[in-house]
């Protein structure tokens, strides 16, 4: 029996020890919830979960991470080509991009930025929406700057590390937000240079569009991903309720809402952030979002931008302006967004010109393609950009002259 039990013991610890040895050899191997790993289509495990995320309204597995190269057991997601990217303590990417701020107008703007290769490569722009911030694209910098692009993504005015301004001083409209981008851009690229621009997302991601409209003689390609087009695609809850307007069923105008009155004391940017996505939002990455609105000052500036905001115009106003639109674009859409129905975007670019291209993501991304699956959004883009036939996948009812090279 002494011997059995020293046996039964010997065996405990050598389960215990190759355990400890396998979690820490492997730079992904911390603790998340098991519910969460066994859901996960990746074989390496997240590095945690937002505990708000826990409770949304739609099953959802990890969000997927990069994989060093060398791993196995099973397909990885990652491209993350050089082993030197990891951190062997963390497991974390290693960034290349760095972070830089100027005042427009006395407006502080953060962006992160790439000085590229000098290459002759063009220079990309890449815009976040609301209650987003660059910090959504911070993989895909990292990997445009490593192909030796120069990247710009900027933080709108109230969001991410930039100020946000008074009311007074700022109008928080969408001629306002144009102005500034235009500013900000002037400032930090020159007048003279064309570049790539890349918008994403709603209302600031709409802004953006508009700013492609009033400056196409600045835009050497334009890259539209995962952005509402159509009046059929409603505001998501969190953002009525900034504006004041909660939804009723089926997303239409809810009678019954009564408009906040006074200051907000919660603007909840990580659950916006984790709604429109197939994946589980990470705790860090739940935390990069919410942490400007923990400042009353930024709730202020969420509120006011979606006062500001006629959703409805903006949407007919993108829509009329850009069926003139000559220049090389590419609409590039997740197909998991939980926010937009990707054929909303199909449809919104049969009265277009053919010079606007359809692609949607054949991965399961959702409404953050950026944030979700940064690899494949960075290929999509380089392809784009280097006049490599970006593969169509569409509905093969919805055909456009021009689409298709059969």
């Amino acid at each position: 029996k002494r011997r059995g039990r020293e046996k039964r013991e010997i065996g405990n610890r050598t389960q215990t020890t190759m355990a400890l040895r396998a979690a820490t050899s492997s730079p992904w191997a911390t603790a998340p919830r098991a519910t969460v790993a066994a859901a996960s289509p990746h074989p390496h495990r997240p590095r945690g979960y937002h505990p708000q995320c826990a409770s949304s309204a739609h099953s959802v597995p990890a969000r997927p991470l990069p994989c060093p190269r060398g791993l196995t057991g099973g397909p990885c997601r990652a491209s993350a080509s050089a082993e030197d990217k990891i951190d062997p303590t963390s497991g974390e990417l290693i960034s290349e991009n760095t972070k830089d701020s100027v005042e427009v107008n006395g407006t502080r703007w953060s962006y992160r930025k790439t000085e590229g290769d000098g290459s002759g490569k063009p220079t990309v722009v890449l815009v976040h929406g609301a209650l987003s911030s660059s910090y959504s694209y911070r993989r895909v910098i990292d990997l445009l700057g490593k192909a030796g692009y120069r990247v710009v993504a900027p933080d709108w005015p109230g969001h991410g590390d930039s100020g946000a301004p008074a009311p007074g001083k700022f109008g928080y409209g969408s001629a306002d937000y144009v102005h500034q981008l235009a500013a900000f851009l002037h400032k930090v690229l020159g007048g003279d240079s064309k570049f790539v621009f890349v918008t994403q997302g709603f209302v600031l991601g709409q802004y953006g569009m508009l700013y492609a409209l009033k400056n196409p003689d600045k835009i050497d390609k334009l890259v539209i991903l995962n952005t509402p087009l159509q009046r059929k695609t409603p505001l998501p809850a969190i953002l009525s309720k900034l504006k004041g307007s909660e939804p009723g069923l089926f997303g239409l105008p809810n009678p019954f809402a009564q408009k906040q009155s006074g200051p907000l004391d919660l603007v909840d940017a990580g659950n916006y952030m984790q709604g429109g996505s197939p994946y589980y939002l990470d705790r860090d990455d739940a935390e990069a979002y919410q942490g400007p609105f923990e400042s009353q000052e930024f709730r202020d500036a969420a509120q006011k931008m979606m006062e500001e905001c006629d959703y409805d115009a903006l949407l007919d106003q993108v829509d009329e302006g850009f069926r003139t639109w000559r220049n090389n674009s590419l609409v590039a859409f997740g197909t998991s967004d939980y926010y937009i129905k990707w054929e909303t975007a199909s449809e919104w670019l049969e009265d277009k010109r053919t010079s606007m291209k359809f692609y949607t993501f054949t991965d399961k991304m959702g409404h953050a393609v950026q944030d979700d699956y940064p690899e494949r959004v960075s290929e999509v883009l380089q392809n784009f950009m280097e006049g490599v036939d970006v593969q169509k996948k569409v509905d093969p009812s919805i055909k456009r002259g021009g689409d298709f090279t059969e």
